[in-house]
């Protein structure tokens, strides 16, 4: 079975482009768990159930997005 998680191994030699593709990832994790936070909060009040929604897409895009310079930067 494929590991969906994490699709490669760590590499030890990823260089500064590595590096930084890492940065960027982990970046874009936290603010897309930031983005995905506010949205359950915006849709438990209600007041805001349209702002919820936009911020649900736009955590996965960010997390998506993310994972893609990591793939590009880093090769994982």
């Amino acid at each position: 079975m494929p590991n969906i998680i994490w699709p490669t191994r760590l590499r030890r030699d990823v260089g500064t482009a590595g590096a930084l593709g890492r940065m960027l990832h982990w970046t874009g994790v936290i603010l897309a768990g930031l983005c995905a936070f506010s949205a359950v909060e915006f849709a438990v009040e209600g007041w805001a159930t349209h702002l919820s929604r936009e911020l649900f897409l736009t955590a996965i895009a960010l997390v998506f997005g993310a994972r893609a310079l990591r793939y590009l930067l880093a090769r994982e």
